[in-house]
C-alpha cells in the first residue's frame, strides 16, 4: 500500500490514541501525588490544628479514598458476567457517593477556619494572651493546603458530574434511537 490519504489519516489516529494515553497517566500519576501529598501533609500536622482536629484526618481519608475505591472500577473482563460489571457498578456509585460526602464534610471543615488562621488579626489564645483571641491553633501550612485541597478537589468533583451527566444523556440517546428502530 502505497502513500496516500488513508495513510496520513492513521498516523493522526494513532497520533491521537498515543496522546490521549500519555495524557491519561499523566493524569493518572498526578492524582495519585495529590493523594500522596494529602496522607503526608495529614499525618505530618495530625496535631498541629486544635481549631479543628479533623482537617488532618480528612486529609488522610481523602488521600486513601480515591485508591481505596479505584479498585472498584468496573472490569474489561470478558468471561465476567454481569454480575460482576453490576457489583463494581454498585461499588463505584458507593465511592463516589463517599468521596462526595467526606468532600462536604472537609468543605465544612476547612472554609470557615481558613478564614479564621489567615485573617491578619488572627491571634491564638496561648500563654498569657486571654482576650481578643481564638481559642485553638492551626499550623497555616496545613490550613492552606488543605484549603487548596478541598478546592482543587470541588473542580474535580464538578468534572466528574459533567462527564457522568454526559455519559447518561448518551446512553439514553442511544436507547430512545434503539427504541425507534424496534417501532
Amino acid at each position: 500500500m502505497g502513500k496516500g490519504k488513508d495513510g496520513g489519516l492513521e498516523c493522526c489516529m494513532a497520533c491521537g490514541a498515543a496522546a490521549c494515553c500519555c495524557l491519561m497517566v499523566i493524569i493518572v500519576i498526578a492524582l495519585a501525588g495529590l493523594g500522596i501529598a494529602k496522607i503526608v501533609m495529614g499525618a505530618i500536622y495530625l496535631h498541629d490544628c486544635s481549631i479543628e482536629d479533623l482537617i488532618p484526618i480528612w486529609l488522610i481519608v481523602s488521600g486513601c479514598a480515591p485508591i481505596l475505591f479505584g479498585g472498584f472500577g468496573r472490569q474489561n473482563n470478558e468471561d465476567s458476567g454481569d454480575g460482576n460489571k453490576l457489583c463494581g457498578t454498585i461499588c463505584g456509585v458507593i465511592g463516589f457517593l463517599f468521596n462526595l460526602a467526606w468532600l462536604i464534610c472537609g468543605s465544612v471543615w476547612v472554609y470557615p477556619n481558613y478564614r479564621t488562621v489567615t485573617a491578619d488579626d488572627f491571634t491564638p489564645c496561648t500563654g498569657n494572651i486571654t482576650t481578643g483571641c481564638t481559642q485553638g491553633n492551626c499550623d497555616k501550612s496545613l490550613i492552606t493546603f488543605a484549603f487548596a485541597m478541598a478546592t482543587l478537589d470541588w473542580i474535580f468533583m464538578g468534572l466528574w458530574i459533567v462527564l457522568i451527566g454526559c455519559l447518561i444523556l448518551r446512553v439514553c440517546k442511544g436507547s430512545k434511537k434503539n427504541d425507534i428502530n424496534l417501532i
